[in-house]
């Protein structure tokens, strides 16, 4: 009994001084506050951060953070902005030709490398078009989260989520919605608006809603951008492809698999879906941000598509991309092996094209009705009466 009682009073003993260096340290504490009037960060973290959560964290409300460096951002990409400005700048002050363009070869060399990074830099904006899309989706979601899907489109849905805000009814900005919406879609928006599940955003939520959509908006302004410096050099490092879709299609197929080598390596079946429109729940529903077919991709918009009747554009398509092929791997030669780059071969296809899609439309011609052949020698009554026996 004795012992026990020893061995309780050793461990009382052995506890005892922890206590009282702890007495110490707020003692310590107390009297810097009393000197200072303050309490340095460094001390008040033990005492905040002892608990499950802190304070700010009790009262902030949580916010859709996005750890991703932001493109725009990018050092490489600045550059490269910066060097197509230069250029824009020296062709508006003197003027200069494409013959003039294609005689110095150390220009012609670096505006080929420039639209190569063009093309790749269009493929790193795309996707990052594609994640900011996304990370405002996610966090406009606890307001309309209906919303994401009625609008595929990321440019139109940033239209739509700057114009209802934090707004209640939807049916006061239809308005305004009718700038950029078809009336399908607003009354669906609206309908969708009216029994939706969410709730009103905060003003940090909402600050950083529209932030991501003033983003968004950069990304859109150096897309075209670099769209354009593309567009403006294709006529002459891609000449027959430029015949035969436009510049403007051309650069948007080069812009979709980052160069014209990589262009070259698509094979025709797989040119008439660049840029297809992808199929959701909405757009099955006829609720299509875009008229695009959902098959078909940049190809639908070429012109000599657009010219033919319904019926036949699809047809169209998998002619233009067959002669695209051949198109694209003739300009590809031609810029690998140093030759001079003409249109000769892509006005042959689209001429080519133009004859076919042309005889397509023609009405079938009538049946040729042909005569008998003659019997020599043997009368028609007689094969009648042979015939029915």
């Amino acid at each position: 009994m004795a012992d026990a009682l020893l061995d309780d009073l050793d461990d009382l003993s052995d506890v005892e001084p922890e206590e009282e260096t702890n007495n110490n340290v707020a003692e310590e504490i107390e009297i810097v506050a009393s000197n200072d009037g303050s309490i340095s960060a460094q001390q008040q973290a033990p005492a905040v951060n002892g608990g499950n959560e802190t304070a700010a964290d009790a009262t902030s409300p949580k916010k859709h953070t996005n750890n991703r460096h932001r493109l725009l951002d990018n050092d490489a990409l600045k550059s490269h902005l910066q060097s197509i400005r230069t250029i824009h700048q020296k062709d508006d002050t003197t003027k200069m030709t494409s013959i003039q363009h294609k005689n110095n070869k150390e220009e012609d060399e670096h505006e080929h490398q420039l639209i190569l990074a063009s093309n790749k830099h269009l493929v790193s904006l795309r996707a990052e078009i594609t994640n900011t899309h996304l990370d405002i989706c996610k966090s406009y979601h606890p307001k309309f989260p209906e919303l994401e899907e009625l609008v595929t489109d990321p440019f139109q849905y940033r239209a739509a989520v700057m114009i209802i805000q934090n707004e209640v009814d939807v049916t006061n900005v239809n308005e305004q919605l009718n700038e950029i919406l078809s009336s399908n879609q607003i009354i669906t928006i609206s309908v969708a608006g009216s029994t939706t599940s969410g709730r009103m955003l905060t003003k940090e939520e909402l600050s950083h809603v529209n932030e991501l959509c003033l983003y968004l908006d950069e990304l859109q302004n150096v897309q075209k951008e670099l769209t354009l410096f593309v567009e403006s050099r294709m006529e002459e490092w891609s000449p027959s492809v430029c015949a035969l879709v436009g510049p403007t299609l051309a650069a948007q197929l080069l812009a979709s698999t980052g160069g014209l080598a990589e262009l070259a390596r698509v094979p025709s079946c797989n040119l008439q879906l660049l840029g297809k429109n992808r199929s959701t729940a909405s757009s099955r529903g006829g609720m299509a941000t875009q008229s695009r077919t959902q098959h078909a991709g940049f190809l639908m918009e070429c012109d000599l598509v657009q010219s033919c009747p319904n019926y036949l554009k699809m047809r169209a398509v998998k002619a233009v991309a067959g002669k695209l092929a051949l198109a694209v791997r003739c300009d590809h030669i031609n810029v690998e092996s140093g030759r001079q780059r003409t249109a000769d071969v892509g006005r042959k296809f689209k001429e080519e094209l133009r004859t076919k899609f042309g005889k397509w439309e023609e009405p079938d011609k009538a049946q040729v009705v042909k005569a008998l052949p003659k019997l020599a020698g043997r009368n028609l009554n007689e094969i009648l009466l042979k015939g029915k026996t």
